[in-house]
């Protein structure tokens, strides 16, 4: 009977808790399925969410820097960057511990199934806004690159993306795809935010920028930024703030 019980409450993905924040915003934890492994998430409910449940929602992949000391307030400068927006409000959604992966690019599908499950648990339970962006840095923000060109229009989860010091690994990835055109291409409105630090290869992330400028594809709104005098780990607050400002501040 216990094994039925805790089966149940894993399916439906029940809440376990949540946490008040100030002016009445709250963190909610919540178990959803992923490839049939129970996986735990947490999101952001603005104040706002109580009177207005249609909120588009930021995703933030977030796992253990392999090379660099661990950033444990990405989740929370999300948040930040989602307020500095007047008038603007968002759910952030992201895995409640960071996982501890060396993202590959090879292994793009196993790191996307697990937010595209997410996703589809929280436009379930929270909102039915269809706006999704994804949001990360350093491997993971390679990640969200191949997000960009690997969706299609007919299983398109994201519209938005802000990629931060993505590294070469898979910005060659990326840019092989687009030399070969071996990629979906029937896309629409699609924004990229790509930046990047003293930290990473100026060279190759120049070189990443000049071959989407040239591409020109009627799809893709793009901006990038270099951030010339900060490195890897002190980026990201001022990077997704820009990046957040670019996709929702009109």
């Amino acid at each position: 009977m216990r094994f039925f019980i805790g089966f149940i409450i894993m399916i439906l993905g029940i809440v376990s808790f949540s946490i008040e924040t100030p002016s009445s915003s709250r963190i909610e934890f919540f178990t959803f399925l992923s490839n049939g492994t129970a996986t735990k998430g947490k999101i952001f409910l603005p104040a706002s969410y109580e009177s207005n449940k249609d909120l588009p929602a930021i995703y933030l992949i977030d796992f253990t820097e392999q090379q660099y000391k661990l950033a444990t307030d990405e989740f929370e400068k999300v948040i930040a960057g989602v307020e500095q927006i007047q008038g603007f409000d968002a759910l952030v959604v992201t895995l409640e511990e960071h996982p501890d992966i060396d993202a590959k690019p090879q292994a793009f599908q196993e790191y996307y199934d697990v937010f595209k499950n997410m996703t589809s648990y929280v436009d379930g339970r929270y909102t039915k806004n269809t706006s999704r962006t994804f949001i990360g840095k350093g491997s993971e923000a390679g990640i969200v690159l191949m997000t960009l060109f690997l969706e299609n229009s007919e299983t398109s989860v994201f519209d938005n993306f802000i990629a931060t010091d993505s590294p070469g690994s898979f910005n060659s990835a990326v840019m092989n795809m687009m030399e070969k055109d071996d990629f979906p291409k029937n896309k629409l409105n699609k924004k990229l935010h790509f930046s990047f630090s003293t930290s990473n290869d100026y060279d190759d992330c120049t070189k990443l920028i000049n071959v989407i400028n040239e591409a020109k594809y009627p799809w893709l709104k793009f901006e990038s930024v270099e951030y010339a005098n900060s490195n890897y780990e002190n980026t990201y607050p001022v990077s997704f703030a820009a990046g957040i400002k670019y996709i929702f501040d009109k």
